[in-house]
């Protein structure tokens, strides 16, 4: 996703109208208003007419549309504008862009709450299919890591990031990292080779420079080789490390450098970067949006669909708080990971805690594609 992925809290302030990332690893989520119990909750029958059930149901979403839904109900409309209106998905759900377009610009409008039994006076709510069963997303997330970095190499700041060369489908991720490329495609130096092994698989990443300077590092393509992750290579030599977080993974590789090499190694795939001071893309163009931008199967969600799902509640640490929320969810993304039907890959932001935030939200969560109510 961020037009790339393998498997798998933006602040912003503009300066001289040019948006700057801040790199705080601080909250990764919106400030929403505490949830509220609401109690009236909908279950959708087959033919996506929903029936109550007087019951205390999850915890949701305050009214008003808040900017970062504003800004992706937006980014959806100009997206579905240089779309063909009459297109449609060609699995799953079967609304076309036109249909969409609609659903779009009503929500734009909508003065409710953001929750299935308001939503439902004029949208359907049609339920996401997966192999876990009707109404359910299969959601894991995706997030922008931190590297240190320098404009040049040294002792500490040795790993190479690069690029995208012309040959680029040529060359090996061996070739690579034997230093086939010339030195004039690096953009920066990094300290850290599993770091960097995380954003590649990531799509992108913020690089704090030696020299006070920042910038974000996006996905300009990669050589083309098949994606093997580095889990497998730790499972295939029975190395038994405990956990396969991130986190673990990456003290254990970094403890053994001659291991952490060969594991590197065994993914063919190379990812190269592009340097921006703007957020990352998505697959459809847009800035990503935290806690809303999804990747998808857009053979079965389209881009530029609206869902709304309820999801863990998150604290600002990207642990779980409690409770449940509804969110509306914004189809922009892709990734070579999300197949199939109800694959969802959430963006949950930047920094350490948008990978907590990430494995927080992951699971099987109640969902819906937003389609708007006819007449």
């Amino acid at each position: 996703m961020l037009q790339r992925r393998l498997a798998t809290t933006v602040l912003v302030g503009a300066m001289s109208g040019v948006v700057t990332p801040s790199f705080a690893n601080a909250p990764l989520w919106e400030s929403w208003a505490q949830p509220y119990p609401q109690r009236g909750q909908f279950a959708p029958s087959r033919a996506g007419e929903l029936q109550p059930q007087v019951q205390l149901a999850a915890y949701s979403q305050p009214a008003l549309l808040g900017n970062p839904i504003q800004q992706g109900l937006l980014d959806l409309a100009r997206l579905l504008e240089d779309k063909n209106q009459w297109e449609r998905a060609p699995l799953g759900i079967g609304i076309a862009n036109k249909t969409l377009m609609e659903t779009v610009r009503r929500l734009l409008n909508w003065q409710g709450d953001l929750v299935p039994a308001a939503l439902a006076q004029q949208f359907d709510l049609i339920p996401i299919t997966s192999t876990k069963g009707e109404g359910t997303g299969i959601f894991s997330g995706y997030y922008t890591p931190i590297l240190q970095g320098s404009r040049f190499p040294s002792a500490q700041y040795n790993v190479p990031v690069y690029r995208k060369p012309a040959n680029a489908s040529k060359l090996s991720h061996a070739a690579i990292a034997n230093g086939v490329l010339d030195s004039n495609l690096a953009i920066a130096w990094v300290d850290d080779p599993y770091l960097l092994y995380i954003a590649q698989v990531q799509g992108s990443a913020k690089i704090h420079f030696t020299d006070g300077s920042n910038s974000t590092l996006d996905y300009a393509g990669d050589n083309g080789a098949a994606f093997r992750p580095i889990s497998a290579y730790i499972k295939a030599k029975g190395y038994n490390i405990g956990s396969l977080s991130h986190a673990n993974v990456g003290r254990w590789l970094n403890e053994r450098p001659d291991i952490m090499r060969e594991a590197l190694l065994s993914n063919p795939r190379y990812i190269f970067f592009h340097e921006t001071q703007n957020l990352p893309q998505t697959a459809s163009g847009n800035s990503v949006i935290p806690g809303h931008t999804i990747a998808v199967d857009s053979r079965y969600i389209p881009h530029g669909s609206v869902l709304l799902a309820e999801l863990p509640r998150v604290n600002t640490l990207g642990k779980l708080s409690g409770g449940t929320e509804w969110r509306l969810l914004f189809a922009q993304d892709h990734g070579r990971a999300i197949q199939g039907n109800g694959r969802i890959d959430l963006y949950t932001g930047v920094g350490n805690n948008a990978e907590s935030a990430a494995y927080s939200v992951s699971g099987i969560h109640q969902a819906f594609m937003l389609v708007r109510k006819a007449g």
